[in-house]
């Protein structure tokens, strides 16, 4: 029995680096790629034995038929597509953020439970070997009740030197939507899905608007164009109880990037990164060290989705948690604007 046909939109760095080298890790049959500039598009397909390149992705749907789509394309482009794509009956794989408001993500999940068809957002740290370490420590039950948690993703000087990152009309948002997903994404997860009730959040732009900045990265954005935060940071109250304390850049002065999630509970705490579990063993506090095989979690992320497709497993990236996602990015934004705590 013949695969999934499979059609990617985008030819950008995270096909470059996920969806390609995923799925032929996986054998599946990749049969088009789009992107709006051919020629790097075409370069990529011959790496990667694609068939077929197209420059219009209504035109690669209607040809190909596709059974899966991968959406790699700009946030605010995200809703057209996925949903022509469900229209077509193509199950979807769409990059985080999956939209950029809440009303969008529930129109795109409604409108693939019409179709009978899988949407997922790819939040690719839910595959990390850390990530997934702590995982199985939680669903133990080993930490207790988590109170709080701490969802950090901060760069030293690593503002996306490719792209439209950088411009609003194209990303809906900066540093929060590009790297603080993830990790805020990898938290919830972490702490169960709870509901979360109030934001309050700050936004800045320090970095990305200086000419001298720029110019440490080879000019790679015009200054006078970025529009977009380039730091953020937010507090969450959950109906739990519970907080979140989520910390994102793109530049700041800081000793070294981080990206990790840490987890307080009533037994013990832990974090992602490195993979940690704190308690008292015998009245003695004590580190304990996961050891831990690694391996690619973009080959990790895009088998458990062909078996999502397929019917094989459950879903891991839910539909509850990708909206809630949502409303906290949502809120945070809120917050900032109005200067205030807001409700999620």
């Amino acid at each position: 029995m013949a695969g999934p046909r499979i059609a990617i939109v985008g030819a950008g760095f995270i096909t470059r680096v996920g969806h390609l080298p995923g799925y032929r890790a996986a054998a599946a049959d990749v049969v088009a790629l789009c992107d709006m500039v051919e020629e790097p598009a075409q370069k990529l397909a011959a790496q990667y034995g694609v068939p077929k390149v197209y420059a219009d992705w209504r035109e690669m749907i209607a040809r190909e038929r596709p059974d899966i789509v991968s959406v790699c394309v700009p946030n605010v482009a995200h809703r057209e597509i996925v949903l022509a794509a469900l229209d077509a009956g193509a199950h979807v794989l769409c990059e985080k953020p999956l939209a950029t408001s809440v009303d969008e993500a529930r129109e795109m999940f409604a409108a693939a439970e019409r179709c009978g068809r899988r949407l997922m957002a790819a939040q690719n740290w839910r595959w990390d070997a850390g990530s997934r370490a702590i995982r199985r420590i939680v669903d133990t039950g080993d930490l207790g009740e988590i109170y709080y948690g701490e969802a950090t993703a901060l760069r030293r000087m690593g503002i996306p030197s490719w792209g439209v990152f950088h411009q609003k009309a194209q990303s809906h948002g900066g540093a929060l939507l590009d790297v603080g997903v993830h990790m805020l994404d990898l938290a919830v997860w972490l702490m169960g899905n709870p509901e979360p009730l109030r934001v309050s959040a700050q936004t800045q732009r320090k970095f990305g608007t200086r000419p001298e900045i720029a110019k440490m990265m080879r000019n790679a954005w015009d200054p006078e164009r970025f529009d977009v935060e380039d730091f953020a940071v937010a507090l969450v109250h959950f109906a739990n109880g519970a907080t979140l304390l989520l910390r994102t850049s793109w530049a700041a002065h800081i000793d070294a990037e981080t990206f990790s999630v840490r987890l307080v509970g009533t037994e013990a705490g832990a974090t992602t990164t490195p993979p940690m579990v704190y308690r008292n063993h015998a009245g003695i506090p004590a580190d304990e060290q996961l050891q831990i095989q690694k391996a690619s979690s973009y080959e990790r992320e895009i088998a458990h989705w062909l078996r999502v497709v397929e019917g094989s497993e459950p879903q891991i990236v839910t539909p509850e948690e990708t909206v809630n996602v949502q409303r906290i990015i949502e809120a945070a934004y809120r917050s900032a604007e109005e200067r205030r705590e807001v409700p999620a």
